[in-house]
């Protein structure tokens, strides 16, 4: 998707490059001179745009922020989700966070979001199933230098009138691990 979207972009920016060339461009002087100036102009332009898409879609479309070159996800300090297996899904987390992290203290265990997220599963045009995504992030400090932060996915799908179901073998999902510096962590927790 990633590709297509940056190959669009290349092409726009082409079409474009070549709509606004000035006199002086498109003037006197050899074809060769001409076409190197042009392609330069253009090269610089697509590789902006290229870095501009790559920027927002990665730190706006995953949810990561962008600090110091590296990507971090965002720090969860309120639980909102309220569902009856609430305390048993977080219990789960911390416990596979201290299995890994034992002499970690876990600061905060949330699912900041208030239900499922739920999408339908298509074949083609028509709806065969659904599926339901519910996240749980657990902060830790890591002594004095910094923080863990963990994020864990519960995943359930379902046939058009069937029942929901565990989506995997393991539940929860480990998804991803930030080893946050103290200095990073005061950014994100502005953010």
């Amino acid at each position: 998707m990633k590709k297509i979207i940056l190959a669009f972009m290349a092409l726009f920016v082409i079409g474009s490059a070549n709509a606004q060339m000035t006199k002086k461009e498109t003037g006197k002087g050899p074809v060769k001179e001409r076409a190197t100036n042009l392609w330069n102009k253009t090269q610089e332009t697509v590789e902006k745009v290229a870095t501009k898409v790559q920027e927002d879609f990665t730190s706006s479309n995953s949810g990561l922020h962008r600090i110091k070159g590296n990507y971090y996800m965002h720090v969860y300090d309120t639980n909102l989700y309220q569902g009856e297996e609430e305390n048993a899904f977080r219990e789960m987390c911390r416990k596979e966070f201290k299995a890994k992290y034992p002499k970690v203290p876990i600061q905060s265990c949330v699912i900041p979001q208030t239900d499922w997220e739920t999408t339908p599963i298509k074949e083609g045009d028509q709806v065969t199933g659904y599926a339901r995504t519910l996240y749980c992030y657990v902060l830790g400090k890591d002594g004095n230098e910094g923080f863990i932060n963990v994020k864990f996915v519960f995943e359930q799908h379902k046939e058009v009138g069937g029942e929901f179901s565990k989506s995997r073998e393991k539940w929860p999902l480990w998804l991803r691990t930030d080893v946050v510096p103290n200095d990073i962590m005061e950014e994100l927790r502005t953010k």
